[in-house]
């Protein structure tokens, strides 16, 4: 018992590590590719950034739904993902841009909105639907598409104003080399996440507390190093549009396509699931972060040093009450 807990513990530990190492170059070739193609900055954060940095989440929810049967595990780390990316990585961010962490309105009208549509349709779902089939994934992927439209439409936008004549953003770039450390840096993420989700349920067992439980905290940290890694680089370059559209358009695609996808596919194959979520205060207190996180950047579109640290208190707090749930004492 002892020697297989120590086991699934290392296990987390490692894949963790190889995540943050397989995300810091998937990261960089990332970014040569949105500048290859002329993707502008707030587009790349809230597009590539944000669907590459999201893979071990929807690698987490993919496994734990079709190969262990846990989707409540595929929305624990999905929902302690997007608590992480919004509280966590914004309170770092701050500390490392070397300019005043300004945020365009764009990612504001646009990034946040959507986000904001994503969580309340996360919450109807969880509360007036006990059966998820292919309908609920069709809207869940419908709202994405939907946003990746509003994400074209600026893109093609941006680049009628702002002609490459020159060639200067493919200056330097091997495109073919950048894909292929893209794609192999994504199989590094996925042989990981398998690991991850696997000894994530079984610590789980081990420590007798339910699944989701686990998700929501350690297995969410894990998955969240990618994100991270990504805002955290365009944060110290003074990209600021770019890191905060990466926390608002990942958390997009974790919720939407990271719960849309997996349920698709199970459904196709298996029919609809019956979702038992008994932990409705992990998504009632994403979306209260939700809403303060916004307020703060809408309140003079700055968030300061003061509120940054807000955020990353009300984070310790919030996983302070989850583990004291979990072990009875609330």
């Amino acid at each position: 018992m002892a020697g297989s807990l120590l086991i699934s513990i290392l296990v987390i530990l490692v894949s963790s590590f190889f995540i943050y190492l397989a995300g810091k170059k998937f990261a960089e070739s990332s970014s040569k590719i949105g500048d290859y193609f002329r993707i502008p900055r707030d587009v790349k954060g809230a597009t590539l950034d944000a669907i590459s940095s999201s893979l071990p989440e929807l690698l987490v929810a993919l496994f734990a739904v079709i190969l262990f049967k846990q989707f409540e595990v595929g929305i624990g780390t999905i929902a302690g993902s997007a608590l992480f990316n919004l509280l966590v990585i914004p309170g770092i961010c701050v500390f490392l841009a070397p300019v005043a962490f300004k945020v365009g309105k764009k990612v504001i009208s646009r990034d946040a909105l959507f986000y904001l549509i994503s969580i309340f349709a996360l919450i109807i779902l969880i509360i007036y639907f006990k059966k998820w089939g292919i309908i609920i994934s069709l809207v869940l992927l419908g709202i994405y598409l939907i946003y990746v439209f509003e994400i074209a439409t600026h893109t093609k936008k941006h680049r009628k104003e702002n002609p490459d004549k020159k060639g200067k953003s493919k200056k330097g770039i091997n495109i073919t080399k950048e894909f292929i450390i893209f794609f192999l840096t994504m199989a590094v993420i996925a042989f990981f996440a398998y690991l991850l989700t696997d000894h994530s349920i079984q610590l789980s067992s081990f420590l007798g507390v339910p699944a989701i439980i686990i998700a929501f905290t350690v297995t969410a940290a894990a998955t969240s190093l990618p994100d991270t890694i990504i805002s955290a680089a365009n944060a110290r370059k003074g990209d600021i549009d770019d890191a905060t559209s990466n926390v608002f358009g990942s958390n997009i695609f974790d919720i939407l396509v990271g719960l849309g996808l997996p349920l698709l596919i199970y459904t196709l194959i298996k029919g609809p699931l019956t979702i038992a979520f008994d932990n409705l205060e992990i998504v009632l207190g994403l979306l209260g972060a939700t809403i303060l996180t916004i307020y703060f950047f809408m309140n003079d579109d700055i968030l300061s040093k003061k509120e940054a640290v807000i955020l990353l208190l009300l984070y310790a707090l919030f996983i302070t009450y989850i583990v004291l749930l979990s072990i009875g004492i609330v």
